[in-house]
């Protein structure tokens, strides 16, 4: 398993025991767009999410709310916060 998909993963079963099954469908959805987000304009950070530790949290989501044109919305930004919680199990 690459450290991408541990690190959605890791993400993924954190959420799920404790929401409703509508937040978990929402936050669900938003990984799925930070992912696709990624895909598209950080592969590299795909290959090699361990960069991450190198960059702030709030710059990096300033980076996808750039590609995104838009502000993240706040199961987004909920979601780059988890991603970023689990960043140190990498």
């Amino acid at each position: 398993m690459d450290n991408w998909t541990k690190l959605k993963n890791l993400y993924l079963k954190d959420i799920k025991p404790k929401d409703s099954l509508a937040a978990r469908q929402i936050r669900l959805n938003a990984m799925e767009s930070i992912d696709k987000l990624m895909l598209i304009n950080f592969p590299q950070l795909i290959k090699h999410p361990k960069i991450l530790k190198q960059i702030n949290k709030e710059e990096f989501k300033h980076m996808l709310t750039e590609k995104k044109g838009v502000r993240l919305n706040s199961a987004e930004d909920s979601v780059v916060n988890g991603l970023y919680r689990f960043l140190p199990e990498l």
